[in-house]
């Protein structure tokens, strides 16, 4: 029988506790958790979600925030529905041209996610570049599209509901 001291036990679940505290499943974004009608985001998000009059037809969804403030960037989110109605993903995109670049924002963005989330569970910079975060419910993907020839590019941000797959 091995003999482990107490100390190294302690330590050893206080890292364990701060790894899984880190990689808290959001189950959507802030209040607004996969599976809610539009009335329920509204309500959960007062004063800052609203209706889309008419239904944004790209993404279907017709509750959107038509601003909001992230890290000194201004972002349209919008909650799309699944086929049921039902919230399956929140995406962000950055309203106009930010004043200190989108790779600035893509930086900045990807910072306050490692230190809300952690490390991303998967990465990859082959001229675009994609960064995610996976959880049970949930999967965060940040993304910069450059389009090489126009010289313009685009950064999104998207919480996603997993989709369960059948055995």
């Amino acid at each position: 029988m091995i003999r482990i001291p107490a100390q190294h036990l302690i330590v050893c679940a206080t890292i364990f506790a701060a790894a899984l505290s880190a990689a808290d499943d959001p189950g959507g974004w802030t209040a607004a958790k996969w599976g809610m009608t539009d009335a329920q985001i509204l309500a959960a998000l007062p004063g800052q979600a609203v209706r889309l009059d008419p239904p944004e037809k790209l993404n279907r969804s017709s509750v959107h925030i038509p601003e909001l403030d992230v890290a000194g960037t201004k972002f349209h989110v919008y909650f799309t529905p699944d086929k049921d109605g039902l919230l399956s993903s929140v995406l962000f995109s950055p309203i106009g041209s930010p004043a200190q670049g989108l790779d600035a924002v893509f930086q900045e963005l990807q910072n306050l996610l490692v230190d809300k989330y952690g490390r991303p569970w998967k990465t990859d910079e082959q001229g675009n570049s994609e960064i995610q975060w996976s959880f049970p419910t949930t999967v965060i993907t940040l993304s910069r599209i450059k389009v090489s020839g126009f010289g313009t590019q685009f950064v999104h941000l998207q919480y996603k509901r997993k989709v369960a797959v059948p055995l």
